[in-house]
């Protein structure tokens, strides 16, 4: 039996797994391992300039994969400096396996530089961690490390890699990649209930998330919606969960917002798919539902069922499995008088979405020609550009709402954006992470200024193994989503007040000038006639291209 050191085990773990890159920053804890590394083929390493920016790339190459990211951080520096992405990656789910150089066992209690505790600061932000104490271990550790990022509720995980165990020799026997199938169906009696409870209703609303994208569920989703006549609420908009032009599609329901209560009034079935139900932003002492609505909920995670409210019907499974066959019992049972009503009820719903895409359209058609450019006319001109073939990766957060409402967004993964709102700065670096692992795709990444400041370094990276990505700032000089925070526990006011820490414009940013310093060619564009040309010229060059933007930042 052939006998190879702990790194070298390594390595033939990823191989058996299919990684194609490792996304890292690499210190004197990953020597070994980057030396092992090197002497392999078919994984290539890509260097981010900080951990945030290797996080990022690893999340968005996992996004639009569906296959684990592979993050390789620095001992305790690297990761407290990976937390903030990691924190984006719990919160949706997303398969990262995390690995830490840690320094000699035999060091440790002698506290030597870099150190830290690894498994207690990944414990906040992964789904499983561990630190490997013999190189015996690490085929088992890291192939369960892999089924674990996987398996229903996915997310990250992270193991630790002491410097002594990967010197170490073993007896090697050579490594196979599990095959485990996860994605149960519901409980019988779940489906006949939720038969029962879809019967009885007459206002069903449906509030989906991005447990609908995480399994792959979005035709299940759509024909469920069609079956039962509901109107479809974004509870918030991270992948495309529904398609946005559909004619049941209402766009997003915000459980912090005043007007939530007055949207669900008449609802007597909420029907939470592949979401938290609810998970509000600021505290509202009053009831956001009806005292009378039943709830019925799907979602693969078992924690998010009956959390924050008693629900009627919760079903817990695979969401695409569990709607396969809750659609079908509906094709099968439902009486015509019911489905009579159905019908109606789309009718009632179209017309509602009607005369709102109308307003839409005034508004759009209204703003065109301001200046500054007007989101309106940025995110009209980025849908002309955009296709079955394009990703959108949005991290511009007070501009978000409005590409949401303008851009055609109808296929599963032509949309992403850090989960459940997630921490600004993973934009930049995502977007990077999803050309690599769709290199067939054209990928937009639109990120506001404040994002984009905290992810620059990414540039660097892009022009370094040449990532066709076009990088779209929004520059408008604050942080405008915090005044509209503040607009909505302060009260109204003029977004354009200066208020501490809000304002980003003294100095204004050069966010082209800092691109060509990295060695991305950049634009400025001032004037809304110049966008289509510019945006035009980035979409359809082979290279890193980013493009500066000056919106509006109307009271």
């Amino acid at each position: 039996m052939p006998k190879i050191k702990g790194a070298e085990a390594l390595i033939e773990v990823l191989k058996s797994e299919g990684v194609e890159y490792v996304f890292g920053i690499p210190g004197a804890t990953e020597v070994l391992f980057m030396d092992a590394l090197e002497k392999t083929t078919g994984i290539k390493y890509i260097l981010g300039l900080n951990e945030l920016v290797s996080a990022g790339m690893a999340e968005g190459y996992a996004r639009v994969t569906g296959k684990p990211g592979f993050l390789n951080l620095h001992t305790g520096p690297g990761v407290a400096g990976a937390l903030a992405m990691l924190y984006n990656a719990q919160a949706g789910g997303v398969p990262l396996v995390i690995t830490a150089g840690q320094q000699d066992t035999r060091l440790l209690q002698q506290d030597p530089h870099l150190t830290g505790d690894i498994v207690g600061m990944g414990k906040i932000f992964t789904k499983w961690c561990t630190e490997i104490h013999h190189a015996e271990e690490i085929p088992m550790i890291m192939q369960r490390a892999f089924k674990m990022a996987l398996q229903h509720p996915k997310g990250p995980v992270l193991v630790s890699l002491p410097q002594n165990i990967m010197n170490q020799e073993i007896d090697f026997k050579g490594v196979k990649k599990s095959s485990i199938y996860s994605e149960t169906g519901a409980d019988s009696r779940a489906i006949e209930q939720a038969v029962d409870l879809i019967k009885t209703a007459s206002h069903p609303v449906i509030m989906v998330e991005s447990g609908v994208t995480r399994c792959n569920a979005l035709d299940e989703v759509v024909r469920f919606a069609e079956l039962t006549g509901s109107m479809v609420y974004q509870a918030w908009m991270s992948d495309v969960n529904f398609p946005v032009r559909h004619p049941l599609y209402m766009g997003d329901l915000d459980p912090s917002m005043p007007n939530t209560r007055e949207t669900l009034k008449d609802a007597d079935l909420l029907i939470g798919i592949g979401c938290s139900i609810f998970s509000p932003s600021f505290y509202n002492p009053e009831d956001i539902l009806p005292q009378n609505i039943r709830v019925m909920h799907i979602d693969e995670n078992p924690w998010e069922l009956g959390k924050n409210m008693a629900t009627d019907c919760g079903m817990q499974g695979d969401i695409k499995a569990v709607l396969t066959e809750l659609n079908s019992a509906l094709e099968n049972c439902l009486p015509e008088e019911i489905i009579r009503k159905i019908e109606k009820r789309k009718q009632e719903i179209e017309k509602q979405k009607s005369e709102k895409t109308n307003i839409l359209k005034k508004q759009v058609e209204a703003e065109q020609n301001n200046t500054p450019i007007a989101v309106s006319r940025l995110m009209k001109e980025i849908d002309n550009l955009t296709g079955e073939n394009t990703v959108i990766v949005d991290d511009c957060w007070s501009s978000s709402q409005m590409l949401r409402q303008v851009v055609d967004l109808k296929n599963a993964g032509q949309f992403i954006r850090a989960r459940k709102g997630g921490s600004i700065g993973w934009g930049l670096p995502g977007a990077m992470g999803a050309a690599l692992g769709a290199p067939d795709k054209k990928i937009i990444a639109v990120c506001g200024d404040g994002s984009a400041a905290w992810g620059m370094q990414s540039l660097w990276t892009a022009a370094r193994y040449n990532i066709p990505v076009t990088f779209v700032i929004t520059n408008n000089g604050v942080y405008r989503q915090v005044k509209l925070v503040r607009r909505h526990v302060l009260g109204d006011y003029v977004l354009t007040e200066k208020h501490a820490g809000m304002d980003i414009d003294e100095p204004v940013i050069n966010f082209k000038g800092l691109a060509e310093a990295m060695g991305v060619k950049g634009a400025q564009v001032k004037e809304p006639d110049d966008l289509e040309k510019a945006l035009k010229d980035a979409v359809k060059n082979n290279h890193p291209r980013l493009i500066e933007v000056f919106i509006e930042n109307k009271a």
